[in-house]
């Protein structure tokens, strides 16, 4: 069982809700309407005790659902008063470390089963909440133990587990999420820097973007259990992830680090790379192509833009010339630091 919060004219409302196979596809069902506090289903005797009110239990008993104490302590724990909570979440760190989890026991071999049917898209969102990395690598082909809480949940429990997870990203991250979640890296390559989003075209990355997000939304197979989507409009398991995509930005990165590593990867033997140099204001816009008037009037997302531009037809890998990219990268970095 897991407690689903759903959002209608702007106010939070929860369901109880339970997982359950169906044949060979999960699917959940609900169980009871929580309203707006699933808080106030908990009763506070004293100190830290607690007990489950017989409303909830009389409901629990009347749909036929079998459920311990622990598992109800583990669902409603986040609804629980702060010093109760942290006095549980300590018992359940001692549980994890002595090894008490579900999947304790089972097989390599049918830990490979099982997350053999977990969708791609859940494997990269799950990857990069777990190790943070835009480059994830190859997830197929052996067993990873941190996806195994999701296995046995319907697409909405797993969604609703992605959900809070994703609470702790950083407003800076979550671009970079989206980007390895869709595996935007893939439409690029041959690209020298593909894992790193800020240095690829941004109109191409939107247009990636949606492309993924029409696809995933006419796959089947990620929407098995859910019944009642045939692709025709976006459903908001994805909505979410479109609205999230254009309301942020891509952590600004640190183009000096990239271009010395940029230019240790393309020297040749023998070969050292030339020393940083000053490159005046007048040069630098003569280098970009641009008066120093015009430089005057841009703000930084306007430069930015015009050097993306130059960068990228000059760029080694589209048939321009590597010194000329070193230039226009030093005459970029100049400008930029004045503004």
């Amino acid at each position: 069982m897991y407690i689903r919060r759903t959002v209608s004219a702007g106010r939070s409302r929860y369901l109880l809700r339970e997982s359950y196979r169906d044949g060979d596809v999960w699917k959940h069902r609900d169980i009871m309407n929580l309203g707006e506090d699933p808080g106030r289903f908990i009763e506070y005797p004293g100190g830290n005790g607690y007990f489950f009110g017989e409303s909830l239990q009389e409901v629990l008993d009347s749909s036929g659902v079998k459920c311990t104490g622990e598992e109800l302590e583990r669902i409603f724990l986040p609804y629980m008063r702060p010093h109760v909570r942290r006095v549980i979440e300590q018992f359940h760190a001692r549980g994890a470390r002595a090894g008490t989890g579900r999947w304790r026991g089972v097989s390599e071999q049918e830990l490979m089963r099982r997350q053999g049917e977990l969708h791609t898209f859940d494997k990269r969102r799950l990857h990069y909440l777990r190790c943070g990395r835009v480059d994830i690598g190859e997830l197929e082909g052996r067993v990873w133990k941190f996806l195994n809480v999701l296995l046995g949940k319907s697409r909405d429990e797993i969604e609703q587990t992605i959900e809070d997870m994703e609470k702790v990203l950083r407003p800076q991250e979550i671009k970079a999420y989206l980007f390895t979640a869709f595996h935007l890296q893939s439409y690029f390559p041959h690209h020298l820097m593909r894992n790193e989003p800020t240095a690829l075209d941004p109109e191409k990355l939107d247009e990636c973007f949606l492309q993924e997000v029409c696809a995933l939304n006419g796959d089947t197979r990620f929407f098995r259990g859910t019944g009642g989507h045939d692709g025709g409009s976006a459903h908001p398991y994805l909505v979410k992830y479109v609205i999230l995509y254009f309301d942020h930005d891509f952590e600004r990165i640190h183009w000096e680090g990239l271009l010395h590593e940029y230019v240790r990867s393309r020297q040749f033997r023998g070969s050292r790379a030339a020393p940083s140099r000053h490159v005046s204001n007048e040069e630098a816009c003569s280098i970009l192509g641009i008066s120093e008037e015009e430089c005057r009037r841009m703000d930084r997302k306007e430069l930015i833009r015009l050097y993306r531009e130059r960068a990228k037809k000059a760029h080694p890998d589209s048939g321009g010339d590597h010194e000329a990219f070193l230039k226009i990268q030093e005459a970029y970095e100049s400008l930029l630091s004045r503004k």
